[in-house]
């Protein structure tokens, strides 16, 4: 059983959740000693500046190609999202795929994926997809920023407000998911407005699923105490309440939103030190507003960001562009309380006030009232903590793929013989 993953993005260190969901599955695989996997062998495909092939372990194999047109060259325009490679087709990876059993992309727009679709119908062989990224609403985001550069005889408010150009090419990008997942064999899909029933709705196709989400049960958990140490770690006053968020440092997870929440929260006369873990994309516009108690600590591994999780009186994550956040998940296995937007981190609350707070608008007076209840209110955080330790649920990497994603490519390969 031979599968290509086409993942149309850059491997690297900083690789942000897209690329993360394939690591860890491929991570969670290592000590798999399985019989039903014994013919398994997955290439997961990614970019990067030079071509390589990495083995990982017995059943997967990484392997790098290299971007014909990356989306790098658009930086200029402000458009400061993941590289991908814009090319409409990539010859090489063409041939690549010629000896798979099953193609499997992971985006439903870039050189990849069309790639991929091509090559299924040529070579006869199946394809399956999934949903990782919210992508039609960044599109209607980086679509009105580069609007806003045409900003002579207001021709950018023509273009925004009567001509609603942005929310054209997110409906247009919406259609376009739509239209893949009818040509798939099978489809992974996420929450809400991407959730298995209304993709079953709209595209006919039955064969859709949800994709759900693990986590590494032997870092992320609550067993280990905090033990103070990160405010040692971290100069952190004993007498400050600590806030954390992990992603990238950017004004489309909530950043800049938060950086304000920890002004407000400071000049109210409450102590907060807040840590920013992540790519830093908006991170100095983030200290200019916070000023004094704002950390951007760079990139962490899973045990780091465990600690602070654990060490953290809030984990806040108010981004409202989120497929499924696995921040939340890890942050909820560690015991930690998220505060959290309801189309991002609020898609892992199951219910506001129980294992979580969802707050309903990106209002600042409304954030700063509900954060500074619960620092003042260390009763409502600890009945939440230990609502969490009650309620473990979260699935590891490795059930993920053992139970939710190998029985449907064994499905799609065996009725395609």
């Amino acid at each position: 059983m031979k599968v290509a993953v086409l993942v149309d993005l850059y491997l690297s260190k900083t690789s942000g959740g897209h690329v993360k969901y394939w690591q860890r599955i491929s991570e969670s695989l290592n000590e798999c000693k399985k019989k039903k996997f014994d013919n398994l062998k997955i290439t997961i495909f990614f970019l990067g500046n030079k071509e390589k092939v990495e083995k990982i372990n017995q059943y997967v194999n990484y392997q790098v190609v290299k971007p014909i047109f990356s989306s790098k060259y658009l930086k200029f325009l402000g458009i400061d999202a993941d590289s991908t490679d814009l090319f409409f087709f990539n010859p090489w990876l063409f041939f690549m795929l010629k000896d798979f059993d099953i193609i499997h992309t992971t985006d439903q727009f870039f050189s990849m994926m069309k790639t991929g679709s091509f090559a299924s119908k040529f070579w006869k062989i199946p394809m399956t997809t999934s949903i990782h990224t919210d992508t039609p609403p960044y599109t209607k985001y980086y679509v009105s920023k580069i609007i806003k550069n045409l900003n002579f005889f207001g021709i950018d408010k023509v273009l925004i407000n009567k001509l609603k150009i942005p929310e054209f090419f997110e409906r247009k990008m919406f259609a376009k998911i739509y239209k893949y997942i009818k040509l798939s064999k099978h489809a992974f899909v996420a929450d809400k407005i991407y959730s298995p029933e209304f993709v079953i709705q709209k595209t006919n196709n039955k064969n859709v699923t949800k994709l759900n989400r693990g986590i590494n049960i032997n870092i992320f958990n609550s067993n280990k105490n905090n033990d103070g140490s990160i405010y040692k770690k971290f100069n952190i006053p004993q007498k400050d309440k600590l806030l954390f968020f992990s992603g990238r440092i950017h004004e489309l997870k909530g950043a800049i939103l938060l950086s304000n929440i920890h002004r407000r929260l400071n000049n109210n006369g409450i102590a907060t030190t807040t840590i920013m873990a992540g790519e830093n994309i908006h991170g100095k516009d983030c200290q200019k507003i916070a000023g004094k108690k704002l950390m951007l600590i760079g990139y962490l591994n899973q045990n780091e960001l465990a600690s602070i999780y654990r060490a953290c009186d809030l984990f806040v994550f108010p981004s409202d562009f989120e497929i499924g956040p696995n921040v939340v998940l890890e942050a909820k296995a560690c015991g930690a309380v998220c505060v959290v937007s309801p189309n991002g981190g609020g898609k892992r609350i199951k219910c506001s006030g129980y294992d979580g707070v969802i707050i309903k608008n990106n209002d600042l007076d409304l954030w700063v009232t509900k954060i500074s209840y619960l620092l003042q209110n260390n009763g409502t955080i600890k009945k939440m903590k230990n609502n969490l330790k009650s309620h473990k649920n979260i699935q590891s990497w490795k059930n993920i793929f053992e139970l939710e994603i190998y029985p449907h490519w064994k499905k799609v390969i065996n009725s395609s013989l």
